[in-house]
């Protein structure tokens, strides 16, 4: 071919481009009235352009409208756009239509109203979706054109009810769909509160979907606090619904889910997560079965819901685990004590238990409380109706099992809290427990006993100075340490004087020992202590402060062992003081007064005999 002919057929060409492309080169109304045809057709959205309209030729022909505004006619979805730039295929532009090949979006503002009405029954997509599958309508409806859409600087935000749920800025983003029949790929980066996201996606049969049948689908969304991967299988219609892997990496779960507006009041720091499942998820709820997660160092499995209920978020599942460190649970629990080792006056924190529902049950081989091991142990975490509950169904601990609950929610007068705390156990080593749990090791033996409590207030001190309820406790085979009763009465007949030094060393053994006690504003009262030993049996009266920490009991010893015509020695005392280093009083005047060699100081001195006159 000569090099005029060339010139003649590019020539030609142009001139037959041109002439495709004249209505719209001299006619901006024209122009805007095509694209506005082109989209209708092909998505069913109204697109309107109130401002100037340009066509370029060269290096291929392209559109450019300014003020650009698509929406649909139910007012679920308004783009607004300043700028609208589109590339025309040439062969239609040869054949006098203009079909775009690529469309791009500058600066716009996205508003997707979540609680519309579903998108207007119009265009290709409409009548693929209408389409019955494996016929000849659905398979002319599938081979239809479609554009490639770009989004430059875009803004989107989703609403419900009038009011912005979520929000992304600085949106850049490319979806790559040619045709309903090709696969549809997906490329955006986005900010979301305050940190930038990365998303890629991509699915196999976009058309399949859209009638609500399978198609493979694949997910990855990248951030600085959430890595997420998902591959299976999506289908569309009116409930769309995912089935397939699940894998999450977040350094912290807390963050994330202050992040996306989701309250749930879970125990614990919420830290590194990494976790895989299969899941199950829709517009309404994510399950997730075959669960495998690792969290604040702990490594879990089991199966979780996700839902909401009543529009507020609610988690439900059942976990499982080897190994549980408890302390990370109580991280965010506020001391009870203040600085001075009183109980702490400072306003207990106010979370909304109202906002979220949880209802886990966790089950652990082994878990880790400070020094002490629980074995076996079965408990729940119930948040509902501005309650939360923690309680142990089962646990094997210092030797024997137990049982206990934790409740608390709002108060019905006044501010605070309405507290109730009950615990039950058997057989268990009393020393080990007192040890670990009051860092005492008065007692010793098998104890076997439950309690039942409720106190109010808004901080720790007004709860238990309001406490009430009952506890009880009944030992075998155990003693009592720092306290010698045994030798103290048996010195009483004859060194009463040495048993004030000596009855603090030592121990004071016994077989059974009951204590029963009624509590009410924060003062335990004794109704019933009986200890009784080979040697001694003791009882007590009086009352124990909770509140302040104060012990005022009276204890009375007597010996055993001797015939009844021998009359026992006895003794009687009084415990005071703070509980934590009471005093052990002894009544020094019954001492001295069975001293054969302090008694006749108490009588006096001896009258004077009587003179004799001379």
């Amino acid at each position: 071919m000569n090099r005029k002919l060339k010139w003649l057929i590019g020539g030609a060409a142009a001139a037959a481009l041109v002439a495709g492309l004249a209505p719209w080169t001299f006619s901006g109304s024209a122009m805007r009235s095509e694209m506005a045809q082109q989209v209708r057709e092909t998505t069913g959205l109204v697109a309107e352009a109130s401002g100037r309209s340009t066509l370029a030729l060269l290096p291929r022909p392209r559109i450019k409208l300014e003020d650009v505004t698509i929406r649909d006619r139910e007012g679920k979805l308004l783009i607004k756009s300043t700028a609208l730039r589109g590339n025309l295929r040439i062969l239609a532009a040869f054949a006098g239509r203009m079909e775009l090949s690529s469309l791009s979006l500058t600066d716009a503002e996205i508003d997707i109203d979540l609680d519309g009405k579903h998108l207007s029954g119009e265009g290709a997509i409409a009548r693929a979706i209408e389409a019955r599958s494996e016929t000849r309508e659905a398979a002319a409806a599938d081979k239809a054109r479609l554009a490639s859409l770009a989004i430059h600087n875009g803004t989107a935000r989703l609403t419900r009810g009038g009011a912005i749920v979520s929000k992304l800025e600085k949106l850049d983003a490319t979806l790559d769909w040619r045709s309903l029949e090709r696969p549809a790929g997906l490329r955006a980066t986005f900010s979301f509160a305050d940190e930038q996201v990365d998303v890629t996606a991509w699915l196999a049969q976009p058309a399949h979907v859209l009638r609500g049948e399978p198609s493979p689908v694949s997910l990855r969304l990248e951030s600085p606090s959430l890595t997420l991967n998902a591959d299976g299988i999506a289908s569309g219609g009116a409930t769309p619904s995912y089935a397939g892997k699940f894998l999450v990496e977040a350094p912290s779960l807390r963050e994330v889910l202050i992040r996306n507006n989701i309250y749930l009041p879970l125990p614990g720091a919420l830290g590194a997560l990494s976790l895989s499942a299969d899941a199950r998820a829709n517009l309404r709820s994510l399950q997730l079965s075959d669960l495998r997660f690792k969290l604040d160092e702990g490594s879990y499995e089991g199966a979780v819901i996700l839902s909401t209920h009543q529009g507020r978020p609610a988690l439900m599942g059942t976990l499982a685990t080897k190994s549980l460190e408890i302390a990370p649970l109580l991280a965010q629990i506020p001391s009870l004590r203040d600085g001075g080792g009183r109980w702490s006056a400072s306003p207990l924190p106010k979370p909304d238990l109202a906002r979220a529902d949880v209802d886990l049950r966790i089950s652990a081989n082994r878990a880790q409380f400070g020094r002490t091991e629980i074995r076996d142990v079965a408990f729940s975490v119930l948040v509902g109706g501005g309650k939360a509950e923690i309680s142990i169904a089962e646990a094997k601990a210092f030797g024997g099992a137990l049982k206990a609950r934790l409740s608390a929610e709002s108060a019905a007068s006044g501010p605070g809290y309405q507290v109730r705390a009950s615990a039950g156990f058997a057989r268990v080593d009393s020393a080990a427990m007192l040890a670990e749990l009051f860092r005492s090791q008065t007692f010793s033996g098998e104890a076997n006993g439950d309690f039942s409590l409720i106190g109010e207030g808004a901080t720790v001190s007004q709860i238990l100075n309001s406490l009430r309820g009952t506890a009880s406790v009944a030992l075998a085979n155990g003693d009592i340490a720092g306290i010698d009763l045994e030798n103290a009465l048996r010195r009483l007949e004859k060194q009463p004087l040495s048993v004030a030094s000596t009855i603090r060393n030592g121990r004071t053994s016994f077989r059974t020992a009951v204590l029963n006690l009624d509590v009410a504003t924060g003062v335990g009262k004794v109704q019933r202590f009986e200890a009784k030993g080979a040697g001694v049996e003791i009882t007590a009266t009086g009352a124990a402060s909770i509140a302040r920490r104060q012990l005022d009991i009276a204890l009375h010893a007597r010996q055993t062992g001797r015939e009844d015509d021998q009359a026992a020695p006895q003794l009687s005392m009084e415990l005071k003081g703070a509980w934590d280093e009471p005093n052990l009083v002894i009544d020094a005047q019954s001492l001295i007064r069975r001293s054969p060699a302090a008694a006749p100081l108490l009588r006096g001195p001896a009258p004077t005999p009587a003179v004799s006159a001379p």
